[in-house]
């Protein structure tokens, strides 16, 4: 995924998750309660770094800055 343009903007449907590198998390998903998954950090073209949480069951994905 380096080089895209905005990862923040990214949605659960626009990532290839067979690809992306995860690990469970111990963050709770505020819909369902279930564990998410910590996803791999992601840099933008501007250098920035984001790491992501996904909740599968309820196909909820969001974004942290890192730097």
């Amino acid at each position: 995924m380096e080089g895209t343009n905005d990862p923040i903007y990214l949605t659960y449907y626009m990532m290839d998750w067979k690809k992306v590198g995860q690990s469970p998390s111990e963050d709770r998903c505020v819909t369902c309660g279930r564990t998410m998954f910590q996803v791999e950090p992601i840099t933008s073209r501007r250098r920035i770094v984001y790491e992501g949480r996904v909740c599968h069951s309820c196909k909820f994905l969001y974004w942290i800055r890192k730097n």
